[in-house]
């Protein structure tokens, strides 16, 4: 019975498939781990440039400043508004308009903190991790970059 489970188990070995990755970016390869590493699971395996990403990043949250800004000042125009509503002072139609007004800058925040989420995750996709721990057998593509729009394989891993 032993003996069984030890020719199972050296099959299962023998057979086991390599796993080939691919980049989801173009770009300049900074760094990858030589053919024949030993990698665990989550082992950075590649660096793509990611300047440009990282700049994008910048420029949405400097951005989002700004609309934070333009919603706090609609959220007081909203707040003033009412208490000149509640006093009779002024009109219901005033209260709408200035409501409308700061409805528009919440979705404005809300729809740039979600471009500012997609960078975020466009960002994390310049750096290729191991999805498994194994070795590397071979890095096929020997130029120094990436082009998603003609993808090749970076790295097999067994």
């Amino acid at each position: 019975m032993k003996i069984k489970l030890m020719i199972l188990l050296l099959f299962i070995s023998v057979n086991t498939p390599a796993l080939e990755i691919y980049p989801l970016v173009s770009g300049e390869i900074t760094m990858i781990k030589p053919a024949g590493s030993s990698v665990k699971q989550g082992d950075l395996l590649v660096q793509i440039d990611n300047a440009q990403a990282k700049l994008e990043l910048d420029y949405l949250k400097t951005l989002q400043k700004t609309y934070q800004q333009n919603f706090d000042d609609k959220q007081l125009d909203l707040q003033q508004t009412q208490e000149l509503y509640d006093r009779l002072v002024s009109s219901h139609r005033d209260l709408e308009i200035i409501q409308l007004v700061f409805d528009k800058a919440k979705r404005e925040l809300e729809a740039h903190n979600i471009k500012i989420k997609i960078a975020e995750i466009e960002l994390k996709k310049y750096q290729i991790y191991a999805p498994i721990s194994g070795a590397i057998k071979a890095t096929p593509n020997l130029r120094n970059a990436t082009n998603t729009n003609a993808p090749k394989v970076l790295i097999i891993l067994e």
